[in-house]
């Protein structure tokens, strides 16, 4: 399935890159021959980020509300290794990212070939070409940085988010 759906950037946004008219989060890498790789995470920014409360979207601090995306099966855990997101950096993403949306039905089947700085999901080998899992938008006030998995998390076990939204959560059948 290929989707192509692009969004309008927002002028919160202009700084960054863009690629194909869409714009390139601040934790994305870029690999050697200066591509951005898409749906995976240069590990330097994503911990500077974890760490700083910065947003995983613009690379800017968050100062209130903030919303962690979150699969399915990262609920019950409480906690994913990406960082926190702007409200606004977050809408943008569940508008412009195929598989947060819900338009794709499968993870990437094959691996990506990526530089030492450059992380996959601790679970990505589980999800190559899995079926995609429902996505949830996880409003919080802050989070806790956490170790999961070997790897620093933004976790919020230790409070009550303001409200979980799915986002592309469908019953079997329904589309």
């Amino acid at each position: 399935m290929t989707d192509t759906f692009v969004p309008s950037i927002p002028a919160w946004l202009a700084h960054l890159p863009t690629v194909g008219g869409l714009v390139v989060p601040w934790i994305t890498p870029r690999a050697t021959d200066g591509r951005y790789l898409f749906g995976t995470i240069d590990r330097d920014r994503m911990d500077r980020a974890l760490l700083r409360q910065w947003c995983g979207v613009c690379g800017r601090p968050h100062t209130d509300r903030l919303v962690l995306l979150m699969r399915l099966s990262d609920l019950p855990r409480r906690c994913i290794s990406e960082p926190a997101l702007h409200p606004q950096c977050a809408a943008y993403t569940i508008a412009a990212c195929p598989m947060v949306a819900g338009r794709l039905d499968h993870y990437r089947s094959t691996p990506r070939r990526l530089d030492a700085t450059m992380a996959s999901a601790p679970d990505s080998a589980a999800r190559q070409g899995a079926p995609a899992e429902p996505w949830f938008a996880v409003w919080l006030d802050g989070y806790r940085v956490v170790t999961d998995h070997g790897n620093l998390a933004a976790s919020y076990v230790d409070r009550r988010p303001l409200r979980i939204r799915p986002i592309s959560w469908r019953l079997p059948g329904i589309l």
